[in-house]
């Protein structure tokens, strides 16, 4: 497996700049469950930017004469901007130089929307449920497909509750989610069927279930067929209910 470069802040430590590092290993924490660290996702679970991600993706298809429905939104939720791109062109092919040429317009536009965002598009149930989890000595981190995952938790104001951060920018192009999941496991000494991962992508959960980890989805039970359990939205979901129903037995 290869370990992305990745941001780490070891627990425990006050808040100081993210640096870029090799993951390391540290000792496990002990919990009375076999879960020991949850990853959020972070579009469309920490906050709703996986619309602002699919509203990008629709203003360029619409400028560049392709088609982009409700099908394609849902399609591209969880993956790499080159994924994204594959989905929407479908047959269609481009040259390297186009290719990266939309991709950067997307993002611009991209980058644009989340001009607005702020601490109060916090998804309901988040910030409870992390102040539980750490209450608990369950280890959080924030793993993401996306290059500016790491803005929105700045604007969330939210980036030092995670002891990981992994994103699209740290682990670079072509690499897959099953490794961002298990990168972040790596890096706080934990293996990967002591993970549980929240996410409310297809994608996510297929990754997820590959890294051989428990998945919390966040969703319709249609979108979200393959995942441990389900929930519409992680408000009123508390932190001891969660890893008693993940654990064995639970």
């Amino acid at each position: 497996m290869t370990i992305e470069t990745i941001s780490v802040r070891p627990a425990g430590v006050p808040s100081r700049p993210r640096v870029h590092c090799q993951a390391v290993g540290a000792p496990p924490v002990t919990t009375m469950s076999g879960i020991r660290a949850v990853l959020f996702d972070v579009d469309g679970v920490i906050a709703d930017t996986a619309v602002l991600h699919a509203a990008a993706w629709r203003r360029l298809a619409v400028e560049v004469g392709l088609g982009f429905d409700d099908r394609l939104a849902d399609a591209v939720r969880g993956v790499t901007r080159e994924e994204s791109l594959d989905i929407v062109l479908g047959d269609r092919r481009l040259s390297r130089r186009r290719r990266t040429e939309w991709m950067d317009r997307k993002n611009r536009y991209y980058v644009e929307a989340l001009g607005q965002l702020a601490e109060r598009d916090l998804l309901p149930g988040v910030m409870t449920l992390m102040d539980d989890l750490s209450r608990l000595g369950i280890r959080i981190a924030a793993v993401s497909a996306s290059r500016n995952a790491g803005t929105v938790l700045e604007k969330l104001a939210v980036t030092d509750r995670f002891e990981v951060v992994i994103d699209g920018q740290a682990a670079g192009p072509g690499t897959g989610a099953s490794n961002r999941y298990l990168a972040a496991a790596a890096a706080m000494g934990v293996g990967a069927t002591q993970c549980a991962v929240i996410e409310d992508s297809a994608a996510g959960i297929e990754a997820a279930t590959a890294a051989r980890m428990k998945v919390v989805g966040i969703g319709t039970p249609v979108r979200m067929a393959g995942a441990d359990l389900v929930f519409e939205s992680l408000s009123g979901v508390r932190g001891d209910m969660l890893i008693r129903w993940l654990s064995p037995g639970g």
